[in-house]
């Protein structure tokens, strides 16, 4: 266990627990001089002098917290890191991918704690050298907000390309004197988002992450405390789609005591899957034949502490549903979805379903659930035939948005959102979905003015309310990512 260190000031020592109790940082006393300069020189950044004041500053949240911690973790990286890794996505989660968005959905990765961009754009080739469609997509998220200007910028300087041989390098980018830019094409697969990992606003629609294949955070759990370490692993678990992977890195620790997954050991050391139904059934096989001798499947080991948020409601209804019929009172999906058991909330909104209940609300929760297990194919199907029945519901059609983004169709999503702002000109996730969308049409103004709606409808909330159709999430919170997403735009357009 790591020595916390002895800070030179008593307001020092506030900064630093203001840092824990925003992001789960934590600090050993070997980086004690290092985070005292990091302070020191944000603090004089912002004409601040006097430590207890910067903290005062950094009560408030937003962009100079994020550069506070930007300074306080490396964001160093290049492309094509960590080799051993990529092979084993290459030659075991690729193939199955590719295999399966011939007949289902196009691939979604996420690249957690993106830095200036080189992991997410990695993903992108990887993904094309993989034979994936080219609607498969890669997100990018990181709290650094000019980490993610580099990254929407696409440019770098030849020590980020370190490892690539020249044919590789004149595949994919184009030289700019010094520096060399991205393959237009690449760039286009690669979309990137303001997000504080020690936040609980994921999985969620509004964030865009649900539903993932793949997941890389690599070299970012060693930052944080054990409490936030099973948070953050539980939320990223849980954004995986069914049979998706998530890969660490090699400092990271270890899940398999943390969070229910299985667990992976590959030659690359070990990496996480969140299994199917089917999978689930047959977790306690040793070796999984497909995968022998490269990959062995260790046993689903269930969190030794209470999982964040636990379900307080005996018996769950994917336990109920095979015995005898009992009906699923009215609110039982609701509080289901609020415990992001997504699964149990199909099961119970299509029990519910055969009972007579033919809502909106209810089907909202079903084409949402679905969503967030990435079953997106049902999710359209379910979406599809209740805008049939609920022509004039806002929050589907924001929701038929989302899932025709998510299929490449960016033009047909951004129609269905304005219907859905025709309708509801308050609904400030359907400005921010349209902004979105926008962005990708490389309508940045229109985006900006979107991204100025949504700001304006959120300000007027009281900061914890809870914003309508938007998983639950804050007022500030959201307000925040609108900020944080238009200043990248505004920069990026300037």
């Amino acid at each position: 266990m790591s020595v916390a260190p002895v800070w030179t000031s008593t307001a020092l020592a506030a900064v630093a627990e203001l840092v824990r109790e925003r992001t789960g940082l934590v600090f050993p006393a070997t980086r004690r001089d290092s985070v005292e300069e990091a302070v020191a020189r944000e603090s004089r950044r912002l004409g601040l002098a006097d430590l207890t004041s910067y903290r005062a500053v950094l009560e408030g949240g937003g962009a100079a917290l994020d550069a506070l911690v930007a300074n306080l973790t490396i964001g160093e990286t290049y492309f094509f890191r960590e080799p051993s890794q990529l092979d084993v996505i290459r030659r075991e989660v690729l193939p199955a991918l590719a295999r399966r968005a011939a007949t289902d959905r196009p691939a979604r990765a996420w690249s957690a704690a993106c830095a200036g961009g080189e992991e997410a754009y990695t993903l992108a080739i990887l993904l094309r050298e993989g034979g994936l469609p080219n609607n498969s997509r890669v997100l990018g998220t990181d709290i650094a907000r000019d980490r993610l200007a580099a990254a929407r910028r696409g440019r770098y300087g030849r020590w980020s390309l370190r490892t690539l041989d020249p044919d590789a390098i004149d595949r994919y980018f184009a030289r700019h004197g010094a520096s060399f830019q991205i393959d237009p094409a690449i760039r286009a697969a690669a979309e990137f988002r303001y997000l504080n990992l020690a936040e609980d606003s994921y999985p969620a629609s509004s964030t865009g992450i649900w539903g993932m294949d793949l997941i890389l955070c690599r070299n970012v759990l060693i930052y944080f405390d054990r409490e936030t370490v099973q948070r953050v692993a539980t939320r990223l678990v849980s954004s995986l789609a069914d049979d998706g992977w998530l890969f660490l890195g090699a400092s990271d620790p270890p899940l398999a005591d943390l969070v229910p997954c299985e667990v992976v050991v590959t030659g690359a050391g070990l990496a996480y899957r969140k299994p199917s139904p089917a999978r689930l059934a047959a977790r306690r096989s040793a070796v999984q034949p497909a995968l022998a001798p490269r990959i062995q499947i260790a046993e689903m080991r269930p969190s030794p502490e209470p999982a964040p948020a636990p379900r307080s409601e005996p018996p769950a209804i994917r336990e109920r549903v095979t015995a005898e019929r009992i009906p699923v009172d009215d609110e039982e999906p609701a509080r289901l979805y609020a415990a992001r058991d997504f699964d149990d909330v199909v099961l119970a909104a299509r029990r519910a379903r055969e009972d007579g209940r033919d809502d909106v609300a209810l089907a909202v929760l079903l084409v949402r659930s679905l969503a967030n297990l990435g079953r997106l194919d049902e999710a359209g199907k379910e979406c599809a035939a209740a805008l049939d029945e609920h022509r004039q519901s806002a929050e589907l059609l924001d929701q038929h948005a989302l899932l025709l983004g998510e299929a490449q169709q960016v033009e047909e999503a951004a129609a269905a959102v304005k219907r859905a702002l025709y309708l509801d000109r308050g609904m400030a996730v359907a400005h921010l979905a349209l902004a979105t969308l926008l962005s990708r049409l490389d309508d940045r103004a229109g985006a900006s003015r979107s991204y100025r709606n949504a700001e304006a409808l959120l300000a007027q909330l009281a900061p914890d309310a809870t914003v309508p159709a938007a998983d639950g999430e804050p007022a500030h919170r959201l307000l925040e990512i609108a900020r944080a997403q238009r200043a990248l735009l505004d920069g990026a357009a300037a």
